[in-house]
């Protein structure tokens, strides 16, 4: 299987400035998913050869 590559980076929720430490896994598998802030606001909506990890951040 291909090597996948990361990426990492803090987002914040437009609605109720949460913040999230998000990686991105770019691969050669399709993936689909979502993530919904605590607030219920959606921050990330995906569909392809990308996953997603979210942990909220300090």
């Amino acid at each position: 299987m291909a090597t996948w590559d990361t990426t990492k980076y803090v987002q914040e929720c437009d609605k109720c400035g949460k913040k999230y430490n998000v990686t991105k896994y770019e691969q050669p598998v399709r993936e689909k998913g979502r993530f919904n802030c605590k607030c219920g606001n959606e921050l990330e909506r995906w569909n392809g050869g990308v996953d997603y990890a979210f942990t909220e951040a300090e």
